[in-house]
């Protein structure tokens, strides 16, 4: 998308049917995300942990995340395909993301940024604070937490 205006989306569960786009999108992120592989995201579909915002043609974004047993969700990854950043998908999926968090009476999403990317900023402007870094594997880690209110 090319025009200036902000182009509707969806957002919804993700489907089996969906693994082969959300793979393509997450292997043409492989430098923010590492790694994504398809059987983990296969489960994240079957446990209905992976949201995915889609347009009039195709899937453009999505996220994926555990809700674990304590009042912790972990969101492993996000991604908005280029062309449709800075519309609010991203926002509007990290909305969803807490309210199922809420339901699902988590206090608290976690998740782990490499400390050069832009998509701190990202994290800044949504309302998660910084929590700390740690050494990673290849490079320093942000800690991002965003505290849920009860709604």
């Amino acid at each position: 998308m090319t025009s200036g205006t902000p182009e509707s989306f969806t957002l919804r569960q993700a489907t089996p049917a969906d693994l082969d786009t959300i793979k393509s999108l997450a292997d043409a992120h492989r430098h923010e995300l590492g790694f994504v592989i398809r059987p983990a995201l296969a489960r994240s579909i079957e446990r209905s942990e992976l949201i995915v915002a889609t347009n009039s043609t195709s899937l453009i974004a999505f996220v994926e995340y555990h809700h674990r047993r304590d009042a912790q969700t972990t969101l492993y990854h996000i991604v908005v395909a280029p062309d449709y950043r800075r519309q609010g998908i991203g926002r509007r999926l990290i909305e969803r993301l807490a309210d199922e968090a809420r339901a699902a009476g988590k206090e608290v999403i976690a998740l782990k940024c490499p400390a050069a990317l832009p998509a701190n900023g990202f994290y800044a402007r949504t309302g998660w604070s910084l929590a700390g870094s740690e050494p990673g594997k290849h490079r320093s880690l942000n800690l991002w937490q965003l505290t849920l209110d009860a709604s």
